[in-house]
């Protein structure tokens, strides 16, 4: 039995992790979030916009104190606002996201769905009055968003399962359809509604305070190095066999991402310097250092060495991925050129997304660099991504230095490759 090459038991490695992190990511469940997380993404980005508008008009951020533009100083309170109600109330809007894509998967009325979900989640989180009888909202940020998921699944479960074993009130034929499921869902609502009710009103239960001071340890750890690094290696892992690792794995961090990028937000209104924001994966599965890392080392220095090479095919596909590599959208260089699968050039495109990312990490760790409070579009080319999402111009170091780890490394192995396609036309002309 002929034994295998390193190469070959790395694919196998590579392959094996993939099929249950695939099956696992099409769950309806985690399909359901990763689908309603993307869809208040506008949401978000716009309160994140009008964030950086504070930031711009606001002589309380920074140690000059001037405002950078002092014409918009008039509006920064209301700059504040329209964030709060936006990217602060992120839970809230996921409510009706998430139940309406996981009624989609379950096959029930995602209209009857989305509004059960925002009651239900309101019900369980919202636990009294303040003092001058306004509703408490604290849950309706990021710190409710375990919350609202928990809700949203629990809700349309027990509306799908109330109508598979005809637990509803059914109306005669001649009922219109939006009538007939409007009484058809009598019954799911008051049994979602009252056990919600119960937990947070009847038993004085506060799930978002307790989940929040369980996982508070757990969340606050995993915003560390070697998580940066061990999910910048498996992302490009996967990407190396063909697969979507960004839609595969690090989605799956978005609900992080968004609480330690909200978490940084509110510091930042409540005067912390951007150079001083507590959490330095803020954004992950969406924006964040490692979009400024990964694709900067991995995808761009081999854009650059196909542009200079003398191989005709290797020069004209460099002009080709260009354009849409300063936006990171690098599937025509993974299965283009190709990256995946290929031999010469898996680990260095794994090596080097990995250790830009170590190295970013530990620079915007310091207080030499600002950190993200604000989301920004993820194909927003890296040298105006963190700039834009922290404030701070001099977040353009991590993809410069991303991008001359990636070339350095890159080096050997592509002189290989190059070498491998010579001698492949070689043999082809004789």
């Amino acid at each position: 039995m002929k034994k295998k090459s390193t190469m070959d038991k790395f694919t196998d490695f590579a392959l094996k992790i993939s099929e249950p992190l695939g099956k696992f990511a099409n769950t309806d469940a985690i399909f359901s979030i990763v689908s309603g997380l993307t869809a208040v993404m506008p949401i978000i980005m716009i309160g994140s916009i009008f964030l950086i508008f504070y930031v711009l008009g606001s002589p309380d951020v920074g140690t000059s104190g001037k405002a950078l533009l002092p014409f918009l100083s008039p509006w920064t309170q209301n700059f504040v606002w329209l964030n709060n109600a936006t990217l602060g109330m992120m839970a809230l809007y996921c409510s009706v996201a998430i139940p309406y894509t996981f009624a989609e998967r379950k096959k029930v009325s995602t209209k009857s769905a989305s509004l059960m979900g925002i009651a239900t989640f309101i019900l369980f989180t919202v636990g009294g009055l303040d003092s001058e009888g306004g509703i408490l909202i604290n849950s309706f940020s990021a710190s409710g968003l375990f919350a609202c998921i928990l809700t949203s699944l629990i809700s349309v479960s027990i509306l799908k399962w109330c109508i598979e074993h005809n637990v509803t009130i059914k109306m005669p034929s001649s009922v219109p359809p939006n009538v007939g499921m409007a009484f058809a869902s009598l019954i799911p609502y008051a049994i979602s509604f009252t056990l919600a009710w119960s937990i947070r009103s009847l038993l004085n239960f506060d799930f978002v305070s307790f989940l929040n001071s369980v996982l508070e340890p757990i969340i606050s750890g995993s915003d560390s190095i070697w998580t940066a690094m061990l999910l910048s290696f498996l992302v490009l892992l996967l990407w190396s066999i063909g697969l979507h690792g960004d839609n595969m794995l690090l989605s799956l961090f978005t609900p992080f991402g968004l609480m330690w990028i909200n978490q940084n937000a509110e510091a930042l209104s409540n005067g912390v310097p951007a150079n001083e924001l507590p959490q330095i994966l803020a954004g992950i599965g969406q924006t964040g250092l490692l979009r400024l890392s990964i694709w900067t080392s991995a995808v761009w220095p081999l854009i650059f060495l196909m542009v200079i090479s003398k191989n005709k095919f290797l020069k004209t596909l460099g002009w080709t991925t260009f354009g849409p590599g300063i936006f990171t959208i690098v599937e025509p260089v993974v299965y283009g050129l190709p990256i995946a699968l290929n031999p010469f050039l898996m680990i260095p495109f794994i090596l080097s997304g990995t250790v830009a990312t170590g190295i970013g990490y530990l620079l915007m760790s310091t207080p030499l660099l600002g950190k993200f409070y604000a989301l920004v579009p993820w194909a927003t080319p890296p040298f105006l991504l963190g700039p834009l999402g922290t404030g701070d111009w001099k977040t353009i170091i991590i993809p410069v230095m991303a991008f001359i780890i990636g070339l350095v490394i890159y080096l050997p192995f592509w002189r290989l490759y190059v070498k491998s396609l010579e001698d492949g036309a070689v043999e082809e002309s004789v």
